[in-house]
């Protein structure tokens, strides 16, 4: 009976270990995740591809090329960095406007950009067996595209996590950055500009009295604090120009500028930064392309 009972005691144990495990492993792969997609980084990146496949095809020419004999055959291998090309576009631009619900960069995580590699890696290798197989160069059979995606799913899968854990470190240190050098903040004298902002030939703040504005084509929602509270009023025309008079208001991404001296904190994850609004609900998810404003503004406020 003692045997037994260990036997149970240890299975439980055994089986209890098996499901924390399993559900760390869930838990680790629901961690906010970069992605390229619908990006110039994305685009830029698909022609690194294709460009890295070309010289692949041509200077070493592996799986048989070199046994490929044509009178054009620098131009159909060359061919082959063209088709990868295309395939990533369609992995970075096509699928995420058909798919928009699954390829939502606010809801990006690990498992996404695993199974995004996953596919952009299967695709890839349908494209170049479709394209080298049309044009006889060498002559590739499903079950061996099926190989070779097989081998490939434990490396993307490593090297996801490995990139989620560069991207936690980069941003959450510079996210750190930013915030001492937010409690830190003087206030900045505009560039020859008059102390007022002059938003509308109705409408002035003072320069610390906005906080946010979202910017649309012809308007302007501002955001900016009166005596008692905080208000929202809209603005029509420009205001870009004069806010740009004064170094302490900065672009969050394309639609969002913030005075600096308004923001409560900035979050730093694998996606990038998120920036909290003082006074306010309002939490901004920074795209990369507007990284360089917050950077540049830690960098030049940094304490010693």
């Amino acid at each position: 009976m003692n045997i037994l009972r260990v036997i149970s005691i240890t299975g439980n144990h055994f089986l209890n270990f098996i499901r924390e495990q399993l559900m760390a492993l869930g838990e680790a792969f629901r961690r906010p995740m970069a992605t390229s997609i619908r990006s110039m980084r994305g685009f830029l990146i698909a022609l690194v591809v294709g460009l890295f496949v070309a010289i692949i095809a041509v200077g070493m020419q592996p799986f048989g090329l070199d046994l490929f004999n044509h009178e054009q055959k620098t131009e159909l291998l060359l061919g082959f960095g063209l088709v990868a090309c295309i395939g990533m576009l369609i992995v970075k631009f096509v699928l995420p406007a058909i798919f928009p619900v699954f390829y939502d960069k606010s809801n990006w995580t690990i498992a996404r950009q695993a199974l995004h590699f996953l596919i952009m890696v299967l695709l890839l290798l349908s494209l170049l067996a479709a394209y080298s197989n049309a044009f006889h160069i060498v002559v590739f059979k499903p079950a061996g595209i099926l190989k070779i995606f097989a081998l490939s799913i434990i490396p993307v899968i490593v090297t996801t996590f490995i990139q989620q854990k560069v991207f936690q470190k980069k941003f959450a240190g510079c996210a750190e950055v930013i915030n001492k050098s937010l409690k830190q903040l003087k206030p900045i004298d505009a560039k020859g500009a008059p102390p007022v902002l002059r938003l509308s030939n109705h409408f002035s703040l003072l320069p610390n009295q906005f906080i946010y504005a979202e910017i649309s084509k012809d308007s302007a929602e501002v955001c900016w604090q009166n005596f008692l509270s905080v208000e929202k009023t809209t603005v029509q025309g420009n205001i870009e120009k004069e806010l740009s008079a004064f170094d302490q208001f900065i672009y969050l991404d394309k639609t969002i500028i913030v005075n600096t001296s308004g923001i409560q904190k900035v979050e730093g994850n694998a996606r990038g930064y998120s920036v909290r609004i003082a006074r306010t609900t309002k939490e901004v998810a920074v795209p990369w392309k507007f990284h360089k404003y917050l950077e540049k503004f830690a960098q030049k406020n940094k304490p010693f």
